[in-house]
C-alpha cells in the first residue's frame, strides 16, 4: 500500500461555495459556530485537492464538486467520487487553520492526525498517557512538549484506523518511537500497538508548531507529498489555544 498527503490553510478556501457538493453546501449552511464552518471548509477542500491530484484532475470548482467525504455508520469517513464509493481509504485532521489528508491507493484502513506542539499538563500525561508512554516523555525534558502532543497524534491516528476514535480508551494503544528530534520536514517512523496484539506502523513530521502523524494497517512507505512545498512548513498557527484535556 502507498499514500499521499496534501495540506491546507483557512486561506486557501476559495470565497464562493460552487467546489461543494450540494450537500456540503447544506451542512455548512447550518453550522451556527464560524470556527466549526471554517475547520470544516479547510478540511473539505484538502481532501478535494488531494483526491484531484492523486487521480490527475484539474481543482476547477466542478470538478472538486464531485468528490466527497461521506462518514460511515461508525463515523469514519469514506471517499465517494461522482457519487460512488471510491474504494480508496482517506483520514482527515483540521487543526488551529490547517488541515490535512491522507489518501491510500486502494481500501485500506489509514489515520492521520495533526498538533500543535503545546503545553500538556501532568495531569494529562498521566490520564491518557500508558506507563512506559508517561517514561518516554518523563526521560525527555528538553522536548517534553513535543514527545507528549507526538504520543497524543499517534494514539489519534492509529484509533482511527482501527474506527473508534476517541470512544476507546486512549491507553489501550501505546506508542513507540525512538527519535523525538530528527530532521524536520522530514518523515520518521513509529509504532502503535494496539492492547489486542495489532501493531500499527506509522510516521511522523515535525514542521515549526505542528506536528503530524500517519498510521495505516500494514505495513507502508513514507506518505508521498502532493505538493512540492508544504504549508505547514512556514504557517504559524491561525489562532491561540489552550492546552485541552482531548485536543
Amino acid at each position: 500500500m502507498r499514500t499521499s498527503w496534501l495540506a491546507c490553510r483557512e486561506e486557501q478556501v476559495p470565497a464562493g461555495t460552487g467546489w461543494l457538493s450540494e450537500t456540503e453546501r447544506g451542512h455548512a449552511a447550518r453550522m451556527r459556530y464560524t470556527k466549526r464552518r471554517a475547520d470544516f471548509l479547510v478540511s473539505r477542500l484538502t481532501l478535494k485537492l488531494a483526491v484531484a491530484r492523486v487521480l490527475g484532475w484539474p481543482d476547477d470548482d466542478a470538478t472538486l464538486a464531485r468528490i466527497e467525504s461521506r462518514p460511515a455508520a461508525d463515523g469514519a469517513p469514506e471517499l465517494f467520487v461522482e457519487g460512488l464509493h471510491a474504494g480508496r481509504g482517506v483520514s482527515l485532521t483540521d487543526r488551529a487553520g490547517c488541515a490535512a489528508c491522507l489518501v491510500a491507493d486502494g481500501p485500506a484502513d489509514v489515520g492521520c492526525d495533526l498538533e500543535l506542539v503545546e503545553a500538556r499538563s501532568d495531569a494529562f500525561v498521566r490520564d491518557y498517557l500508558t506507563g512506559p508512554e508517561r517514561d518516554r516523555v518523563a526521560a525527555a525534558p528538553a522536548v517534553r512538549d513535543v514527545a507528549a502532543n507526538l504520543i497524543w497524534s499517534a494514539k489519534e491516528s492509529a484509533l482511527k484506523v482501527l474506527r473508534t476514535g476517541l470512544r476507546r480508551d486512549t491507553r489501550s494503544v501505546e506508542v513507540n518511537v525512538d527519535d523525538l528530534m530528527p530532521p524536520e520536514h522530514t518523515w520518521s517512523p513509529l509504532s502503535v500497538r494496539a492492547a489486542e496484539g495489532t501493531v500499527f506502523p506509522g510516521y511522523w513530521r515535525r514542521s515549526g508548531s505542528f506536528l503530524l502523524t500517519a498510521c495505516a494497517r500494514g505495513t507502508f512507505p513514507p506518505p508521498s507529498a502532493l505538493d512540492t512545498v508544504c504549508v505547514l512548513d512556514d504557517a504559524a498557527p491561525a489562532h491561540q489555544w489552550v492546552s485541552r484535556p482531548l485536543a
